[in-house]
């Protein structure tokens, strides 16, 4: 008896489910757009459409594209936002910029050759990434130079 007890409100709870579930129907306008709705207009060929309850299983994966999307989002804003206001600072006082920008390629260029390992971060993902032998000599070469324009001023 307790079987079919346990049997009869497991069938009961898979049918209150499955009754439960919304149902949706696709169709096509005369215009060939299509459309999803709950009740389709009369006269018109529609399909009804299955819908789950539970979360789509790569959900979790297209939330954090997102969150990372909106996390570039605003580092690409803050950046633009810091280049306009060097760019104004620049317009009224140049000599201090210039001169700002010269320490800072002093400083770049000690590091990139007296640090063991450097770490640049990656403007498409936000996230630190080491520099490889190839990216460090290139980008002592072009500090160097940058340094050189500064002496010359």
């Amino acid at each position: 008896m307790t079987r079919f007890c346990l049997f009869l409100g497991g069938a009961l709870l898979t049918l209150a489910s499955l009754s439960s579930a919304a149902k949706f129907y696709k169709w096509v306008d005369d215009n060939g757009v299509t459309h999803y709705g709950a009740s389709p207009p009369l006269g018109v060929q529609a399909i009804e459409v299955n819908t789950r309850t539970s979360a789509s299983s790569d959900q979790e994966r297209a939330i954090d594209s997102l969150n990372a999307k909106r996390e570039a989002s605003a580092r690409a804003k803050a950046a633009d936002e810091q280049r306009a206001e060097e760019k104004k600072r620049m317009d009224t006082e140049p000599d201090a910029v210039a001169r700002e920008r010269c320490e800072q390629h002093q400083k770049n260029l000690d590091t990139l050759k007296n640090k063991p390992i450097v770490r640049q971060e990656n403007p498409e993902t936000g996230e630190m990434e080491v520099l490889d032998q190839e990216a460090r000599n290139k980008m002592i070469v072009e500090t160097q130079e940058a340094l050189n324009q500064c002496q010359g001023k």
